[in-house]
């Protein structure tokens, strides 16, 4: 009988505390996952090539002939449905916004001036800058339910946006006033104009609708009513424990 030969046994680390290696998530042409250039999400993309239909004669007759056009294309992202649109292997819309991706809970109906301002935000500031004070503008009136600009930064205010929020929320106000009567784009928006007002949409979409939701969803986990018997009894020990030092 052959004698089989000896099991050899290797000891392996299970890797579970290496360090993470980060891929190359760089939007590129027919690349099937990448950071979406629409949201900020590493996504599957789905692909979209266009072809070129001519007919040819062979032999006296007319054939038809189905040509990819290899350098022209359109991804959709697999989280956010947004297309982009890549020519010559480049993409070439959305331009800029890979750079200032939408927040994830901006309103759909603000989406394009946030998305047209990223998009221009390199070529002209100016006009970058009066796109995103529309969106900022939008943005309040939606997260404070009011339909004029200087009612809902009063709104939030009382609602408790910090007031660093507030501040950055006043000069917009008062910039976007002087330009309005100016007739003209202000006049002295630059790159770094333009960057404060992309972090300040930023700022007013995390504080007044994600941590918002999130914390709506932390309540209903909880039982709204369990939280709300819960939020009465610390109210109650506040105001005795006020009481017992005054």
């Amino acid at each position: 009988m052959a004698t089989l030969p000896g099991t050899q046994t290797t000891q392996i680390t299970s890797g579970l505390r290496d360090a993470p290696v980060e891929g190359d998530y760089t939007p590129k042409f027919r690349k099937t996952k990448f950071k979406c250039p629409r949201c900020p999400v590493i996504a599957a993309q789905t692909w979209t090539v266009p072809y070129k239909k001519e007919h040819k004669q062979f032999n006296q007759k007319l054939v038809a002939l189905d040509e990819q056009i290899s350098d022209l294309g359109i991804s959709q992202c697999v989280a956010c449905g947004g297309r982009s649109l890549w020519f010559e292997g480049t993409l070439v819309y959305p331009s800029q916004s890979g750079d200032h991706p939408i927040p994830q809970d901006l309103p759909p109906q603000l989406q394009k001036d946030f998305e047209e301002a990223a998009a221009v935000a390199a070529a002209s500031p100016r006009a970058a800058a009066a796109l995103l004070r529309m969106c900022i503008e939008g943005l309040c009136k939606f997260a404070a339910q009011k339909d004029n600009f200087n009612d809902a930064v009063y709104e939030l205010e009382k609602q408790g946006v910090p007031t660093q929020i507030t501040v950055a929320m006043d000069v917009v106000r008062m910039t976007g006033n002087e330009a309005l009567h100016a007739s003209r784009l202000y006049g002295t928006d630059d790159a770094t104009t333009v960057s404060i007002l992309f972090r300040l949409a930023n700022s007013i979409v995390q504080w007044a609708i994600t941590d918002k939701k999130q914390l709506e969803g932390l309540v209903a986990e909880i039982g709204s009513e369990r939280f709300a018997k819960n939020a009465a009894a610390r109210q109650r020990n506040a105001e005795k424990a006020a009481r017992a030092g005054s």
